[in-house]
């Protein structure tokens, strides 16, 4: 049996897509009776939770797992334990068949865990990971997601304090992503930053809301830094 520790967005998503999965609350958690060497349990709570959780789960013969990029698998405690760390965000409906796992794992009857759990939700074969380079992937998912995810919300914050439409920026974000993707984005670069034209930039912060103003000059300076 495979139970599946925290409602949350990713605890509601992996018990969606695992249908014999049994639902557990994460909040309050204090262990499941009755655990078999058989059972999987999936601990997707918060990351300051997860030791925690793992703890009150210090003494079963269950394969104990994590989903988080950037907990350590020591953080599970002893005994057969694993991670499965799908690299995704977990704002909508998932499309596992693209998502890319991260795996770890103390033995084998963990390591057949997770491979058993990412072709249950259809995803590609597990990279092979330590908590190191899962770490440096989560960071790096921090850029390729939140951050750009947080520079469109700041454009359309910007547009809508000056009156501007936001749409006639969409197919130029969609095709900048996708040119930057596909290959050399620092060679890909341009604007004022990129080339060096400082009456530009200066020209833009004085017309820049004031609440804008420290991303735009770090972001500037950050450009100028890697693409000269």
């Amino acid at each position: 049996m495979i139970y599946v520790v925290g409602r949350g967005r990713v605890g509601s998503a992996l018990t969606a897509a695992l249908p014999e999965a049994i639902a557990v609350a994460g909040r309050g958690f204090s262990g499941i009776s009755a655990l078999t060497a058989d059972d999987v349990v999936v601990l997707s709570v918060p990351d300051a939770a997860v030791a925690q959780c793992a703890a009150a789960l210090a003494e079963t013969p269950a394969v104990v797992l994590h989903c988080a990029g950037a907990v350590p698998l020591s953080a599970l405690g002893q005994g057969s334990r694993g991670v499965l760390y799908p690299m995704v965000s977990f704002r909508s409906s998932v499309a596992w068949s693209q998502v890319p796992v991260f795996a770890e794992s103390t033995d084998e009857r963990a390591a057949h865990a997770v491979r058993d759990l990412a072709q249950q939700l259809g995803c590609p074969e597990p990279r092979s990971a330590s908590s190191e380079d899962r770490a440096r992937y989560h960071l790096g998912a921090v850029f390729a997601n939140n951050f750009s995810n947080h520079v469109v919300a700041l454009l359309q914050a910007y547009c809508a304090e000056v009156g501007l439409d936001p749409n006639v920026y969409r197919e130029m974000l969609l095709d900048t992503v996708r040119d930057a993707a596909d290959g050399d984005a620092r060679a890909l670069q341009t604007g004022p930053a990129a080339r060096g034209d400082r009456s530009t930039v200066d020209q833009h912060l004085e017309r820049l809301p004031e609440g804008f103003r420290a991303v735009y000059q770090a972001l500037s300076e950050s450009i100028e830094r890697h693409v000269r």
